[in-house]
């Protein structure tokens, strides 16, 4: 527990099998409970993790459903294990695991209900993250900000977050995406429904690892479904 808040943190395992042990040794001591989502995973992400701790539960998706598919999953089960905060963090160790408490101070002090990552506050960090990757993000974060009416915020499409589980009670009903853009879906709801959302500023971590993900077919995606989605609202 941290501060008499029950943790819960989400993590989608999708062709992690060289990072995901890693990223798990150094979860913070205080989360109490640790949803790791195999999306149909072809590696067998999950057989890197030998500890029987019971903090640890192991979810096998069947078939392959998309990153927001997977989170989807571990957030029914944070909320039936009636945590207070669940955080939420990708398996392929870019993202800086010791910035968990300044994701969910916020949600405790009720500064906020959610808490999302924010790697263009400064721009310093932007020099390890591929070009590709920043012009994409700031086009799809400016595209956001217009269609949800929200201009606080930026980088839509981070998947570093934190929200109270009072809050994930009534976004999960909502028809989130299943993929890529369940960041921007997720947003656009907790905007629609006045809920305060706060960036956090994050700093990207970047190595040897490939991205699962072809850029081009991925943001053509996520711009169609940007119109589609937002033309229906």
């Amino acid at each position: 527990m941290f501060k008499n808040k029950k943790i819960g943190i989400v993590i989608p395992c999708y062709k992690v099998s060289r990072k995901i042990k890693k990223v798990v040794s150094k979860l913070p001591t205080f989360i109490d409970k640790i949803y790791l989502v195999s999306d149909a995973c072809t590696e067998n992400s999950l057989d890197q993790i030998k500890s029987k701790s019971k903090k640890i539960i192991k979810i096998f998706r069947k078939k392959n459903g998309g990153v927001g598919a997977a989170v989807k999953d571990g957030y029914k089960l944070s909320l039936k294990d009636n945590n207070d905060i669940t955080v939420r963090i990708d398996g392929d160790g870019q993202m800086d695991l010791k910035l968990i408490k300044k994701f969910i101070n916020p949600i405790i002090r009720k500064q906020a209900e959610f808490t999302k990552g924010n790697r263009f506050k400064n721009f310093y960090f932007l020099k390890e993250m591929p070009f590709a990757r920043v012009v994409g993000n700031i086009f799809f974060s400016l595209l956001g900000n217009f269609q949800t009416r929200n201009f606080k915020i930026f980088d839509f499409l981070n998947g570093y977050t934190s929200i109270s589980n009072n809050t994930l009670r009534k976004l999960i009903k909502k028809n989130l995406d299943n993929d890529y853009f369940f960041e921007t879906c997720c947003i656009f709801y907790l905007s629609k429904m006045k809920i305060k959302i706060l960036d956090i500023e994050t700093r990207p971590i970047y190595g040897d690892e490939k991205s699962n993900m072809n850029i081009l077919t991925v943001g053509l995606g996520i711009f169609f479904k940007n119109l589609f989605f937002f033309k229906k609202k």
